[in-house]
This record gives structure tokens, C-alpha cells and sequence, in this order.
């Protein structure tokens, strides 16, 4: 007899998804302070560095559960899930406007029910596809600068081949949201995070002290001010938020999971206003359209 699997409150999801999307929606300030002090490779494997010690230490106990016939996944979730695309984003937004990476990156829940059906034997029903296609709407018109736009004055600048880095990234958590699912359903949330966290912090952690990281500190006297927000950004957004996400997927489906990447911008403008940005009408537009898209990705037959 099959195992049952065990059972939760309805709004569990939905307090997860939420958590998830003001812990990710804030880490683009708390990148923006670490930039400046360090390059953005630097912030990148400072981040999962700091991120698989912090897991390393609250997590200990779950090493004894490292099992040899898991380790190709758990490296698929710690280097694609998370060390190559803390990276290759950065280095995107350095070549591109970054509302541009913005909209790249609603891409994520399209490509994980493509490489769902193409490897993981993952189907998707009508209404799912229906609101991947309203999702990446609501984001485009979340992001795009429409008064530019309608002035005249819009035009897209930069080398637009490195956006091939942000696609690259999308499906790499595309590819990351479907192993979890298909090849760790029997590991906790906790367990996935501290081991597939551990198989990146070797290259990581070797990166970032060749790359000059120590130099940084040592003329830079804003330095340690902008590591401790990188700091906080490793802890909490690639420690305990990769928990919460773990757990995620487990309890619901990898599209629900990864359509957290919609709501994400919506806290991104909020702190965007705190930062003295104005919020405009495509901005409200949009998130009704990515809230209508997250409600037909979840809906049941």
C-alpha cells in the first residue's frame, strides 16, 4: 500500500506563497546596497556561500540523510536551483535594463510545465497553460515603462544577446522546481536545502575569495555595512526562503510553486516606492492581471 500524504491546513500554501513573495520581493534592495561595495559575481556566491553555512549549521543532523543515490538531484537544486542564477541574473542587468531581466524572469513558471512534459512526464491541464499566459502578461505590464512608451521616448538599449543568460537562468529553475518534485519528495524541506546548498558552497565559496572579495573589504569602509545586507540576503532569502519553497513544492504542484516569480515584482514596486519611486496605473493593472493568472494556475477541474 502506498504511503498517505499528510495532510495540512487549505491556507498553508497561500501563507507560504505570500511569505515567499515579500522575502524574494525585498531582496532586490538588499542587492542594490551590497552592489555597492562588491560586483555583482561577487554578491551572486557571497549569497549562497553565507546561505549553505547558516543552512550547514542550523541543519547538521540532516547530513547523516545524504544518500549517494540523491546526490545528482541535490546538485541539480543547489547549482541549478541556486548558485548559476544568482549569477548569471546579475550579469544580465549588467548588459540590460533591468525591467527587461524583469520580465525574463516571469518566465520560470512557463518553463517549468514545458520541462516538466518534456522530461518529468509533468502535464499541465488547459487552465494552468491559460494562467502562465495571464502571469507573464500581468508581469510584462507590471514592469514595462508605458509613459516612455506613449511619449516616444522608449527604446531598448544594451546588448540584448545577454538576455540569453536570463532565459538560461529561468530554465534552470525551471529544471531545479521539477527534480525536487519528482526526485525528492521523500527528503524534508530542510534536508533538501542544507545538502543541495553544501554541493554548491565548495565552488562558491572558492569564487568568491579569488575574486578579490578580501581586497573589498580591505579598501572599501563601507564594506562590511553592505556584506551584512548580503548577509541577511543569504540567510534569508536563499536559507530560510529556499525552506518555505522546498516545502512548497512538496505539499502543491511545481507550477504553483514557481508562479511565486509573478508576485514577486509586486513587493519589488512597493519597496520601490519606499525608495522614492511613484507607483502608475500600469503597475495596479498589472497586479490585478498576475493575481487573475496565479488563480487559474491553482484552479482545480
Amino acid at each position: 500500500m502506498s504511503k498517505t500524504q499528510p495532510t495540512h491546513h487549505p491556507a498553508l500554501p497561500w501563507i507560504m506563497f505570500i511569505s515567499l513573495a515579500l522575502i524574494w520581493g525585498s531582496s532586490f534592495i538588499l542587492m542594490k546596497r551590497g552592489l555597492t561595495s562588491f560586483t555583482y559575481t561577487q554578491v551572486g556566491t557571497l549569497r549562497v556561500s553565507i546561505a549553505a553555512l547558516f543552512m550547514s549549521i542550523v541543519g547538521f543532523r540532516h547530513f547523516k540523510l545524504f544518500a549517494r543515490k540523491d546526490l545528482v538531484s541535490l546538485a541539480i537544486v543547489g547549482f541549478l536551483g541556486n548558485a548559476i542564477p544568482y549569477v548569471l541574473f546579475p550579469l544580465a542587468v549588467n548588459h540590460l535594463d533591468s525591467g527587461v531581466v524583469g520580465i525574463i524572469n516571469s518566465l520560470v513558471p512557463l518553463f517549468t510545465v514545458l520541462i516538466g512534459g518534456w522530461f518529468f512526464g509533468q502535464k499541465a491541464t488547459g487552465t494552468q497553460w491559460q494562467g502562465v499566459a495571464v502571469g507573464l502578461l500581468g508581469a510584462v505590464l507590471l514592469i514595462l515603462p508605458f509613459e516612455e512608451i506613449l511619449s516616444g521616448g522608449f527604446a531598448i538599449e544594451g546588448e540584448l544577446a545577454y538576455g540569453f543568460f536570463g532565459v538560461l537562468a529561468t530554465m534552470m529553475y525551471g529544471t531545479s522546481v521539477n527534480t525536487l518534485k519528482t526526485n525528492l519528495p521523500h527528503l524534508k524541506a530542510l534536508t533538501i536545502t542544507t545538502l543541495s546548498l553544501a554541493t554548491a558552497a565548495p565552488f562558491t565559496i572558492a569564487f568568491s575569495l579569488l575574486s578579490g572579495v578580501t581586497e573589498v573589504f580591505k579598501t572599501d569602509p563601507n564594506a562590511w555595512t553592505n556584506f551584512g545586507y548580503i548577509a541577511v540576503l543569504g540567510i534569508l532569502g536563499s536559507g530560510i526562503a529556499v525552506i518555505i519553497f522546498n516545502r512548497l513544492i512538496q505539499i502543491t504542484t511545481a507550477l504553483f510553486s514557481s508562479s511565486v516569480t509573478y508576485a514577486i515584482p509586486v513587493v519589488a514596486i512597493l519597496w520601490g516606492i519606499w525608495d522614492g519611486e511613484h507607483i502608475l496605473w500600469n503597475h495596479l493593472l498589472g497586479l490585478g492581471v498576475i493575481i487573475t493568472g496565479i488563480y487559474l494556475v491553482n484552479r482545480r477541474k
